[in-house]
């Protein structure tokens, strides 16, 4: 286990874990402005980039791509600046090699998501992801945030749920169970109703399969749309 003790305390003068949570929770801060009456404001998203001297953009990439690292950033930014967690940007990670290590945040444009249907009763539809989501539920019918269809039987009424973690989007499969499946653009495919914590992160050009057991789908499509 040292050598996961050395990643997350950043032995040897690399940038471990620790010490980028509380690099990236400062350049955040920095950008924080005071309205009138003293009240924190920041700008709707941020753009926090990472740039690693030597060999470990490997692994800070892998510590940008678990959700649980934004989490920390999350619950320490929000004790750093006294407002809620709702009142935080949305962050977006870039990661790079150069010469020095290095963390900075700017102000960014803000980034919509949607979802493009194959498949069902809506096939050939798209649906566009709200501005400022953190939950988002989906299925058939018009009780879900997210309908991706009207009469497609096998389509689960709480099919599942989208969760919002920082610039990563999780989905847990509710009531659709085994019959929901995340398919990456690498051919990996996972079920997030068999991972520890029920979720599997999904990224742009990821497929979100709602099926019967028998071959039929509907196919939800991420797309980044700006």
């Amino acid at each position: 286990m040292g050598w996961l003790k050395g990643m997350l305390s950043g032995g040897g003068g690399e940038l471990g874990w620790d010490d980028l949570v509380r690099q990236v929770v400062e350049a955040i801060a920095a950008l924080r402005r005071y309205g009138p009456r003293g009240e924190v404001a920041f700008p709707e998203e941020v753009v926090v980039r990472i740039t690693v001297a030597g060999d470990g953009v490997t692994v800070i990439q892998g510590f940008i791509d678990r959700p649980e690292l934004d989490r920390e950033v999350s619950a320490a930014l929000a004790n750093k600046c006294d407002v809620a967690v709702g009142a935080l940007p949305a962050r977006g990670y870039v990661v790079s090699p150069a010469d020095r290590t290095t963390v900075t945040a700017t102000e960014g444009a803000p980034k919509t998501w949607r979802f493009s249907i194959t498949g069902g009763d809506l096939d050939g539809q798209v649906i566009a992801l709200p501005s400022g989501w953190s939950e988002l539920g989906f299925g058939r019918g018009t009780e879900n945030e997210l309908v991706i269809c009207d009469k497609t039987a096998f389509v689960s009424r709480r099919a599942g749920r989208l969760y919002r973690a920082g610039h990563l989007i999780e989905v847990a499969s509710l009531d659709q169970a085994d019959e929901l499946v995340v398919r990456r653009a690498s051919g990996e495919t996972l079920r997030p109703a068999r991972t520890s914590r029920g979720r599997v992160v999904i990224k742009e050009g990821d497929v979100i399969e709602l099926g019967d057991g028998r071959g039929t789908l509907v196919r939800l499509v991420l797309e980044r749309v700006s």
